[in-house]
């Protein structure tokens, strides 16, 4: 399965970036990513079955007896709009400590799940910090490019690293982890 989710990521992204010249960065979320990510897969690989939201996972994979449980995480700096003149009014959200114990709540909870032979178990990562580079301190990049667990029992291994995609609103990375 490592090397079916790695050149799906990989499709996925090389695909996202003209995907990117029609539909801004601001209108993308997880959902859309991995129904992207769903699309490819399909696309190369039909014979796999796909099942979505399936026991508060994202996307649970069965081919023949393997089977994957892919967990998505995908942040940006989303923007304000006023809904009257279309103005942009800055950033709501953005890096935080709270995004950060997110994707660890993920990887522990990925993590717990019961693993059963010909499982294995994924989280794809996908940030964008801004074009204009924002605060440095203040970006995405700061906190996943060379993320390490806080957990040392558990084995998140780096398996593929994407990006970066350009677009005018940011420069969009990805990171597979299979969790073990």
């Amino acid at each position: 399965m490592d090397q079916l989710v790695r050149s799906t990521l990989s499709n996925t992204m090389a695909w996202m970036g003209g995907e990117l010249k029609l539909m801004p960065l601001s209108r993308w979320n997880e959902s859309i990513f991995r129904y992207f990510f769903c699309r490819q897969l399909a696309s190369t690989k039909p014979s796999v079955s796909q099942f979505v939201e399936c026991d508060h996972i994202d996307l649970v994979l069965h081919s023949a007896e393997e089977k994957a449980f892919v967990e998505f995480k995908f942040y940006l700096h989303p923007r304000k709009f006023d809904p009257y003149t279309g103005n942009s009014l800055g950033f709501k959200g953005g890096p935080s400590l709270q995004n950060l114990a997110e994707f660890r709540r993920c990887v522990d909870h990925l993590h717990g799940r019961n693993l059963t032979p010909g499982l294995s178990k994924y989280l794809i990562l996908v940030y964008a910090d801004p074009a204009d580079g924002g605060s440095p301190g203040n970006r995405y990049s700061v906190h996943y490019d060379n993320y390490l667990h806080s957990d040392g029992k558990i084995i998140l291994d780096l398996l593929a690293a994407e990006g970066p995609v350009e677009s005018d609103e940011g420069h969009v990375r990805a990171r597979l982890f299979a969790v073990r």
